[in-house]
């Protein structure tokens, strides 16, 4: 990638790609040219699709859906929405042509089936059409860990998140949990890319004897933790070991007790780990632990949010005996720079402290990790959350030791909440001074940097387009001048320059060295790609490059026709000191890149008609010049009494010559604490003396190893200053630091400042509109169709600004956080005497009048690094009832229920209709139908009421997801009074009768309000039959941080019991989206005793004839009663009377009585 066609008009978005609803990826784009044939585009997404395009047009090539993914409501973790497919980058083996992935569904690919059934499958499919390759997928689930074979793997409750690894014909993939949901284990895992092989490697993170022992609930929180997920970034190697980084775990088998990186350990949470690959197997080699390790798990400060960046040894080496470096990152804000082959163990250092090469302090959490540069004397990068990308260069200090100083820093700012990617670099054929870093936002979208800093220390931002939001922890991918990334809208972005270019020039131009006051001339060449009308001009960005139009050709070019102009940069009246009669000002030796941009007429339309080529050089000096980076060094906040504060915060500067003749120290001085004079005196400096922690750079600042005055640093050399901020007194501290030498003076700023802990306040708003620090958000009583909100709160009354570190907030259907990315987000810092705010919404979806209440209940778990703070599950709940309409109970309760939408067509569900013209509402109508001693109650075509006593075919039922009942009351627009197509609702008086499923189907879907499962209620009547309980609990997805249900649960069962009668009904239902469980309905008809008249039992009348001659008589009523038929057959002087679909006298073909 040029920088300087990147940064031209004739580079944007070339094509987009959008697919199914709700479709994302999280697994990067793959760009892979297969031996012979065209580049492509591989992409993989959450709903286990699987794609290939033609990278340049974006045709699309083949698709497939391995399986049906899995559901993110089956487990209640926010982190991603909807379905949960493929999310770690796939892998390409180019010898085979084969992409490999692993894809998380349900057994037997089924479309849902909860927790317990979820699994893992890995899968090999050939590039080029998408089949499998033979012997694949293998079934991950059920294996067991090499290292502990108690443990083994259930994919359920895991995800995959990280870039795969491939390592001599085994893929890696690694493993964490759900938001710190369930029973897990971090787990890498190895399969072969051999046919009939398999899992070759299972390596747990927390194993015995000192994790946790194993437990076969899944549900519970006792698998020990350490997941990886590193923000998707791939575990590094270089070629015979892996590099992994864990999160919070529950084993601390190290506890406080120093321990070499060598030795066994069971338990590795928060620790970068090197395990060793042999034959397909892995086993721990070396591995790194913060010294405060366990205050990390306290405050959800995961280590592995970030994952390593092994960095390239040929440049990130020192002269030390270090010949290979390694950084990570995470959620604490601190980088850890270390020696890869020999990580540090715990609390190896000095004072019990890190055994590593360098430590940096981060204004903020990262997530991702690190990205570097190794050209231009090497560069890394990283982006805190709401933060600059913040840039360091490599030095050595006097004993060689590689250091990482910070030297520069973007303009602009991350967005302020999870999801900032891991920066990523490219170059022009690798040629130094073309260096782009690349930044995907979840707000701003793509951005692109010069890759060195300016002389100002600003990471110089290269205009491109817009591309929108992008999906969390992108990287872009890189192809043939092009690059892919996807949005958070579902698209596939492809940007890059126009194929059609009219010319062909030799460029990058480079003129190599330069010395300020000489010139250099290099000739570009150029070839006419097309037939141009005219070559209309040159035009350069920098002034000390020149070119003259006069010397480009004149008239038109044919095909073919070559020319070329010669372009000058001339340093003569450049100079390295502001200056009088300095055409160009103040100039710094280094590696200069600038852009010279042809323009033409062409002859041929669809071609660009400007051509950019990026001129580049260094800038040399004659004479010694120091150059100090950064220009300012913040080391942020320390806090008085915390662990940190006993060694400090650490960082470090670079004295460089980058003159052409040896560098002589002159002496060094400081500022005190003043260091602006308004008065113009010129102000106090002291010089730099020695102490017991090394010298006195300033008051607060210290430095252990200052070169000498008077040493001297050679052409070209550089030397990197550790430096260290500490204080025990609260307050800011801010100092020049300057130095003097043969080559000129510079001075750098130094500030730091001391305070006390942060300290975290929770607190729910209350329906007051007060604030309750202990209690439960609970919102009491909500009508259907109705939203409440009220605010979750968390104050900072400390010192020092709080972090959130954990946040997984609600996002169910009818309880939500309003904005769950970014309210109380994680990252999220709240300075002191501050607050942050979450309104919570319980948005009751509308319901027909009479439905029964139902609970909904979630929590909303959170962390900070407040370390006394802990884990805290905020529970949120309400109650959710509709409207009581017509009589009702003692206790209000609407005595009709509803039972829902049907067709009431051929034949009609209820048989005595009323036309209650505009006063019709549902109410008036269930006390017509109940003056009148009827059951049943409907009301269809806004003002019609129908009454009866027998129940509705179930074959008729229309579930509400259907909206089929959608006409108005004609005195109620609100209440639905039947629908469009001869639809009519239905009520039903629950004293008389329980819903079966004759009448409402068992097998409707669960989120039908009117299904089984939720008009079932609890009833318990007295003689009076008055309900003194109608609800139903749905707990839509339960989780907590100890314990967890991981089901959409909806549970309802019913009792009706009667002192006026011996009878007793009992109707259950349970349904789960983990399992299913069929509805059972059981009566039960005792021996009965009614005005003498005995229960003879139920007889079947069959077709063909009765159990005596004939009828005496028969009698019909839509009022019948048990007592009704009695008492008429009575009347009738007979022995018997039976009652089926009417009252016969003589024999009964259900339920004969004798009297």
């Amino acid at each position: 990638m040029q920088p300087s066609i990147v940064g031209s008009s004739s580079f944007g978005i070339l094509w987009t790609k959008t697919f199914n609803p709700k479709e994302l990826w999280y697994a990067k784009p793959l760009v892979y040219t297969p031996p012979g044939q065209k580049q492509l585009v591989f992409t993989a997404s959450n709903q286990n699709w699987i794609r290939t395009f033609d990278a340049v047009t974006g045709a699309p090539l083949q698709a497939r859906q391995v399986q049906p993914p899995f559901l993110v409501s089956d487990i209640g973790c926010t982190d991603m929405p909807n379905t949960i497919g493929i999310a770690g980058t796939p892998v390409i083996d180019p010898g085979t042509n084969t992409a490999y992935f692993f894809a998380k569904g349900y057994q037997n690919d089924a479309a849902s089936g909860g927790v317990a059934k979820g699994i893992y499958k890995f899968y090999a499919v050939n590039i080029l059409d998408l089949t499998d390759r033979p012997g694949f997928p293998v079934l991950i689930d059920g294996n067991n860990a090499d290292n502990d074979p108690t443990r083994y793997f259930v994919g359920g409750t895991v995800l995959q998140r990280p870039s795969l690894t491939l390592i001599d014909g085994n893929v890696y993939g690694t493993f964490g949990g759900h938001c710190d949901l369930f029973n897990y284990t971090g787990m890498v895992t190895g399969v072969s890319t051999t046919s009939g092989v398999g899992v070759t490697s299972m390596f747990a993170m927390e194993a015995a004897p000192g994790g946790p022992p194993a437990v076969t609930d899944i549900m519970v929180q006792k698998g020990g933790k350490a997941g990886i997920w590193m923000s998707g970034m791939a575990p590094s190697t270089d070629g015979s070991r892996l590099f992994v980084v864990t999160g919070n775990g529950q084993g601390h088998e190290n506890k406080d007790t120093p321990a070499s990186g060598r030795a066994p350990l069971s338990t590795l949470d928060e620790v970068v780990a090197n395990l060793a690959v042999k034959n397909g197997k892995l086993s721990l080699q070396d591995y790194f632990e913060p010294y405060e390790y366990i205050g990390m798990d306290a405050g959800d400060r995961d280590l592995g949010s970030g994952g390593v960046a092994l960095l390239d040894p040929t440049v990130f080496k020192g002269t030390n005996g270090v010949t290979r470096m390694a950084i990570t990152i995470g959620k604490n804000g601190k980088a850890y720079v270390m020696n890869a082959d020999n990580l540090g163990g715990f609390k190896l250092g000095p004072g019990a402290t890190d055994n590593i090469l360098q430590t940096i302090i981060s204004p903020n959490a990262v997530f991702g990790g690190a990205g570097s540069y190794p050209l231009e004397g090497g560069y890394v990068y990283f982006t805190p959350v709401g933060s600059p990308t913040l840039v360091y260069k490599l030095g050595l200090d006097q004993n060689g030791s590689p250091l990482l100083s910070k030297v520069g820093q973007s303009v602009d700012s991350s967005a302020g909440r999870v999801g900032v990617g891991v920066p990523t670099v490219t170059t022009y054929k690798g040629q130094a001074g073309t260096g782009i870093v690349w930044v995907t936002d979840v707000e701003a979208g793509l951005k692109a940097y010069k890759a060195v800093p300016d002389s100002s220390g600003n990471l110089v931002r290269i205009t491109i387009p817009p591309t929108g939001g992008l999906n969390k922890f992108q990287r872009p991918a890189f192809g043939d001048g092009r690059l892919y990334v996807t949005d958070s809208n579902a698209r596939l972005i492809c940007m890059g320059s126009p194929v059609s270019i009219p010319l062909n020039c030799t460029g990058p131009v480079d003129f190599g060295d330069v010395t300020i006051g000489q010139t250099k001339t290099v000739k570009v060449q150029c070839t006419a790609l097309i037939p141009i009308t005219n070559i209309n001009g040159i035009k350069i960005q920098d002034a000390t490059f020149q070119a003259s139009n006069s010397s480009l050709p004149q008239g038109s070019l044919k095909t073919g026709d070559q020319f070329s102009f010669p372009v000058t940069w001339n340093l003569t009246q450049a100079s390295i000191h502001d200056a009088a009669g300095a055409s160009f000002g103040a100039v710094s030796p280094g590696v200069k890149t600038s852009s010279l941009v042809i323009s033409t007429t062409n002859g041929v339309a669809q071609y660009s008609n400007s051509l950019p080529i990026t001129l580049q050089g260094n800038e040399v000096s004659s004479a010694p010049f120091l150059s100090l980076s950064p220009q300012e060094v913040d080391f942020g906040g320390i806090v008085v009494g915390s662990p940190g504060a006993a060694t400090g915060l650490d960082s470090s500067f670079i004295i460089a010559n980058i003159g052409s003749f040896p560098l002589k120290i002159l002496g060094y001085a400081y500022t005190g604490t003043e260091i602006d004079d308004d008065d113009g005196a010129a102000m106090e400096y002291t010089n730099a003396t020695a102490s017991k922690d090394g010298y006195i750079i300033g008051n607060g600042f210290t430095s252990s190893d200052l070169p000498a005055v008077g040493s001297t640093i050679p052409a070209g050399q550089s030397l990197t200053v550790p430096m260290n901020f500490n204080a025990d007194q609260v307050g800011n501290y801010q100092s020049l630091y300057s130095v003097w030498t043969n080559g000129g003076a510079k001075y750098i700023l130094l500030t730091g400042s001391a305070t006390t802990a942060p300290i975290a306040e929770l607190a729910v708003e209350t329906d007051e509109g007060g604030w309750d620090k202990n209690g439960v958000m609970d919102f009491g009583t909500v009508l259907a169709g109705t939203t409440e909100t009220r605010r979750l709160r968390i104050c900072n009354v400390g010192g020092s600004a709080l972090l959130i570190t954990k946040s997984k907030p609600p996002i169910d259907p009818e309880l939500r956080a309003e904005n769950p990315t970014s309210d109380l987000h994680e990252g999220q810092s709240i300075p002191p005497t501050e607050c942050a705010y979450a309104p919570i919404d319980i948005a009751a979806n509308p319901q027909p009048p009479n439905n029964p209440s139902h609970d909904v209940s979630n929590v909303w778990i959170l962390n900070t690094d407040d370390l006394t703070f802990g884990v805290h599950d905020v529970e949120i709940k309400a109650t959710i009832t509709s409207r009581q309409l017509g009589p009702t109970y003692a206790n209000g309760t609407g005595k009709y229920a509803y039972l829902g939408c049907y067709s009431d067509l051929n034949p009609r569900q209820l048989q005595k209709a009323y036309n209650l013209g505009t006063s019709n509402e549902n109410g008036a109508c269930q006390t017509q139908c109940q003056s009148l001693g009827y059951t049943f109650a409907g009301t269809e075509y806004h003002t019609q009421c129908w009454c009866g006593n027998l129940a509705p075919n179930g074959t008729k039922y229309t579930p509400e997801s259907a909206k089929k009942c959608t006409f108005g009351c004609a005195n109620d627009t609100t209440q639905a009074c039947g629908g469009d197509g001869t639809y009519i609702s239905i009520y039903y008086d629950s004293s008389k009768y329980q819903p079966d499923c004759k009448a409402v189907p068992c097998s409707s879907s669960s989120s039908s309000s009117s299904s089984i499962s939720q008009i079932s209620k609890s009833q318990s009547s007295t003689s009076s039959q008055i309900p003194t309980s109608l609800s139903t609990t749905s707990t839509l997805s339960s989780r907590t941080s100890t314990s967890t249900s991981s089901a959409l649960t909806s549970t309802t069962s019913t009792s009706v019991s009667s002192t006026a009668s011996p009878t007793s009904t009992t109707i259950s239902s349970t349904s789960s989206s983990a399992s299913q469980t069929s509805t059972t309905t059981s009566s039960t008809v005792g021996p009965q005793s009614t005005g003498g008249w005995k229960d003879l039992g139920c007889y079947k009348n069959g077709p063909s004839g009765k159990s005596v001659d004939t009828y005496a008589y028969r009698y019909y009523d839509d009022l019948m009663t048990v007592e009704t038929c009695l008492a008429y057959c009575k009347s009738k002087g007979a022995a018997y009377a039976g009652i089926e679909y009417r009252c016969v006298v003589g024999l009964s073909s259900f339920s004969i009585v004798a009297h």
